[in-house]
């Protein structure tokens, strides 16, 4: 033994006396609020691993389908060739006359033009500015078919001619019934889409907007997506907001003519019929997104 090991001290301790004795480094565990904090993160992941799953599936399914079915409707139009539709018109006496011998009054067209320019100012000066302010709040999803945010004019009057056939009903009256004369669609990914209806939801209350109806149609047979109606703050204006994926609405866009005829009282009952299994069929290949139970109807 060499003079450095015989100067050592005999309090020096020894390797195994320390890992046994209370010098070791104390063994961390997780405190349970760590551990619920990890099976969350862990669940998490795997929803969003699964919702992943799902977008991939629900875009390969529509991909698939789509060429099909658009080759179906074309097929279907020309099996059953609908007459052309009456042009409207304002007469000389400053009558109207539309589509379906829907008529308006001179008074009844005057008052129905006022109208049909007072939304449009609305809905481009304030309903508009308002919705892009709710986009701005989330890169991730965006306002689709801008374009057609308002109804056409004819296409308002005809709306509202029908209304106006039931008895003392104003045309202001008539308007207000018309629940999509100023419209939006706002698109999401499938994976984020739950979140994003319920986000949006509250982003659109906060513009001072007040919902009349929300549906959460994703279990119906004929169109899948949210349908909600809200009234325009101070002026109480109604307008449609619809929630889709980007599958959802290439289906709504693909059915919205078959829509249309089968409402049509020009439509056969065996073309109606035809009519609504096609649009059955083209919804079947959707994929519902995760978390869309949690959208509630309004009112329940």
């Amino acid at each position: 033994m060499d003079s450095g090991d015989a100067d050592a001290p005999d309090s020096a301790p020894h390797p195994a006396r320390a890992i046994e004795g209370g010098d070791a480094p104390e063994q961390t565990d997780h405190t349970p609020d760590e551990r619920d904090e990890q099976i969350a993160e862990h669940v998490r992941y795997r929803l969003s691993v699964e919702a992943s799953y799902r977008a991939a599936e629900a875009r390969s399914s529509w991909t698939e389908a789509a060429p099909v079915l658009r080759a179906e409707w074309e097929a279907h139009k020309q099996r059953y060739p609908h007459r052309e539709q009456q042009p409207a018109a304002t007469l000389p006496d400053g009558s109207w006359q539309g589509d379906g011998n829907r008529r308006l009054s001179p008074e009844q067209n005057a008052e129905a033009a006022k109208c049909a320019a007072n939304l449009r100012d609305e809905a481009i000066q304030r309903i508009g500015p308002a919705m892009e302010r709710v986009e701005a709040a989330d890169p991730d999803r965006r306002l689709a078919g801008r374009a057609h945010m308002l109804k056409g004019e004819d296409r308002l009057k005809e709306k509202m001619a029908d209304e106006l056939r039931a008895p003392g009903v104003t045309v202001r009256q008539a308007l207000d019934k018309i629940a999509d004369g100023v419209r939006f669609t706002l698109e999401y990914s499938s994976e984020r889409y739950a979140k994003g209806v319920l986000a949006d939801v509250d982003r659109i209350k906060a513009e001072g907007f007040q919902l009349i109806r929300l549906k959460n149609l994703w279990n119906a047979d004929q169109y899948k997506g949210v349908n909600s109606q809200w009234r325009a703050p101070e002026t109480g204006t109604r307008c449609e907001i619809q929630f889709h994926t980007a599958e959802s609405l290439a289906a709504k866009e693909l059915t919205h003519g078959a829509y249309e005829r089968a409402r049509s009282k020009s439509s056969s009952p065996e073309e109606v019929r035809e009519l609504e299994d096609f649009q059955r069929r083209a919804n079947a290949p959707l994929v519902t997104p995760p978390g869309t139970d949690r959208i509630r109807n309004f009112p329940e």
